[in-house]
C-alpha cells in the first residue's frame, strides 16, 4: 500500500509553501515600503506647516516692530505705508517671514519657495505665508515608477491694532512711570496738542478716536526724566512716578541675589515703587484708568532724591545692569532707521546664558510698557503747584519702550517700540472676554488666524 507521504500527488506539492511565503513577503515588503513613504510624506507636511506658521507669525510681528501699526511708516490705511511693510517681496513683513521660513527645514532642507501676501481689513494687517518644498525623494515608491513629491502649506497671521477699535486695552506688568499725552518729538507739530507745555503733537489724538496722530521716531532714543513733584514740572518728555498696588497676588520678582537686586526687598515708603520697576507686577491697567487723589493708582510724592535713587535701583535690577550708564551688562537696544526692525543684543548679565552676546535675541527684560495719560479737566500737570497733587488723570494708551540705560539722575533713555491708543468708548474687561490682556509683552497682540 502506498503511503500519502510518498504519493505522486504529495510529491508534486513540494516547494509550494516556499512559493507562497515568497509571494507574501513581496506583498508585505511592498506595503511596508509604501507605509514608510507615506509616513515620510506626513512628517514633511508637518515640517511645512510649522514653517508656514512660523513665517506668518514672524511677518505679523514685523507689522508691530516696524512701527506700521503705530503709524511710524505713515497712515496705516495708505497704500504707500502698506506697500512699504508688505509688497509680496521686499516689504519688512515679507523679508521677516521669508527669513524665518528658511530657518525651518522641511525634510531636512530649506523650503524651495516662500511666498507672502498681505491684506489690511479694518486696519488690522494680515499676512499669508505659503511654503513649498519640491523634489522630496521617495524611498521605495520609485521601484514602482513613483517619482519625487511636493508639499505645500499655508498659514495666515495678523497683528491686531486696538487703536480706535472696539476692543479695550488691559495690560499687566506696567512700570510705574506715567507720561503726558505729548509727543516727545517736538518736530511733530500738526495737529498740535494745546495741553502740552510747549508746541507738540499728541501721542494719541482724541479727535482721531485715539489713533496715532503722528509718526513717533522709534529710532531716536528719548530721555524720560522723573518729575520733581514739589516744583511745577515741565512734562514734555518727563514722567510722574506713580504708586501701583504690588499685592495681591504676589508679583514675579528676580532673586535678591541677581545683579543689582540686593536691596529689592528693603523697606521704606518707596519699596513698592522699586519693586514695581524691577518685578513683573500683576495689577491690570484698564482703559481710562483713573490716577489721582482717592484713586487706586496715585502719584508718588516722595522727595526728588528718594525717587531718583529708587528709580536707579529698580531699573538696574530690571535690566541687569552693574551700575548706571551704557554697556554695563544690560541688553543693548539697537536703534535703526524709522520702520526698520529694532534689534536687541544680549548683555553679559542676561539671566539666560544662551542669550548673552546674541545679536538678534527676541525678548528682553529691558522691554517695558508704560501708561500715557490725559488730565481730567484742563492742562497736563497732575501736580501743577507741587504737593499735594490735586489733578486726576486717565490712561489713554500705552507705550512699549526698549530701555537703553538709566543715568545717575534717574533719567531713562529708551527707544519707543510700540504705541497703542485706547478707545474711550470701550468698557469691557479681561474677565468678560472682551479686552486685550497684554500679558507682559506688547499691547498689540499677534496671532495665527488660519
Amino acid at each position: 500500500m502506498r503511503t500519502l507521504r510518498n504519493s505522486p500527488e504529495r510529491r508534486r506539492e513540494r516547494g509550494v509553501t516556499i512559493l507562497i511565503v515568497a509571494i507574501a513577503l513581496i506583498a508585505i515588503l511592498a506595503m511596508s515600503a509604501l507605509a514608510i513613504d507615506i509616513v515620510a510624506l506626513y512628517v514633511t507636511e508637518g515640517d511645512a506647516q510649522r514653517a508656514a506658521d512660523a513665517a506668518a507669525l514672524a511677518g505679523a510681528k514685523a507689522f508691530v516692530s516696524s512701527g506700521f501699526t503705530s503709524g511710524q511708516l505713515g497712515d496705516p490705511l495708505s497704500g504707500g505705508s502698506q506697500s512699504l511693510v508688505c509688497n509680496g517681496s521686499s516689504g519688512y513683513a515679507d523679508l521677516q517671514a521669508q527669513g524665518i521660513a528658511n530657518l525651518n527645514p522641511i525634510g531636512g532642507v530649506a523650503p524651495t519657495t516662500v511666498t507672502t501676501s498681505c491684506t489690511f481689513p479694518d486696519g488690522n494687517p494680515q499676512i499669508t505665508a505659503t511654503v513649498q518644498r519640491s523634489g522630496l525623494p521617495s524611498f521605495f515608491a520609485r521601484i514602482w515608477g513613483g517619482g519625487s513629491a511636493t508639499v505645500t502649506r499655508t498659514a495666515k497671521a495678523e497683528a491686531y491694532n486696538p487703536s480706535g477699535q472696539s476692543v479695550p486695552i488691559e495690560v499687566q506688568s506696567v512700570k510705574p512711570w506715567l507720561i503726558a499725552n505729548c509727543d516727545p518729538d517736538t518736530t511733530h507739530t500738526v495737529p498740535a496738542n494745546p495741553n502740552c507745555p510747549v508746541p507738540a503733537a499728541y501721542i494719541f489724538n482724541p479727535a482721531a478716536n485715539y489713533a496715532i496722530a503722528n509718526p513717533i521716531n522709534g529710532s531716536t532714543p528719548h530721555q524720560f526724566t522723573p518729575v520733581n513733584v514739589p516744583n511745577p514740572p515741565n512734562l514734555l518728555g518727563n514722567y510722574y512716578p506713580i504708586n501701583i498696588p504690588i499685592l495681591p497676588p504676589v508679583p514675579s520678582c528676580p532673586s535678591t541675589g541677581a545683579v543689582s537686586c540686593g536691596n529689592l526687598n528693603t523697606g521704606g515708603g518707596h519699596a513698592d515703587y522699586r519693586r514695581n520697576i524691577a518685578c513683573s507686577g500683576t495689577f491690570v491697567f484698564n482703559n481710562g484708568q483713573q490716577i489721582g487723589p482717592g484713586q487706586t493708582v496715585t502719584v508718588d510724592t516722595n522727595s526728588a532724591a528718594v525717587i531718583k535713587n529708587t528709580t536707579i535701583e529698580g531699573t538696574e535690577c530690571l535690566i541687569h545692569a552693574d551700575t548706571t550708564g551704557l554697556g554695563v551688562g544690560e541688553d543693548t537696544i539697537n536703534p535703526t532707521l524709522v520702520g526698520a526692525r529694532v534689534t536687541i543684543t544680549g548683555g553679559y548679565n542676561n539671566p539666560n546664558p544662551a542669550l548673552r552676546t546674541g545679536s538678534y535675541i527676541s525678548r528682553s527684560d529691558s522691554v517695558v510698557t508704560i501708561p500715557v495719560y490725559e488730565l481730567v479737566g484742563v492742562g497736563t500737570n497732575l501736580c501743577p503747584t507741587g504737593v499735594p497733587c490735586t489733578g486726576t488723570g486717565k490712561v489713554v494708551g500705552f507705550l512699549q519702550l526698549g530701555i537703553q540705560d538709566v543715568d545717575v539722575n534717574g533719567r531713562i533713555d529708551a527707544v519707543i517700540l510700540t504705541a497703542a491708543g485706547a478707545n474711550p468708548a470701550n468698557t469691557g474687561t479681561c474677565s468678560s472676554g472682551t479686552a486685550i490682556c497684554g500679558g507682559r509683552v506688547s499691547p498689540i497682540p499677534v496671532r495665527l488666524i488660519q
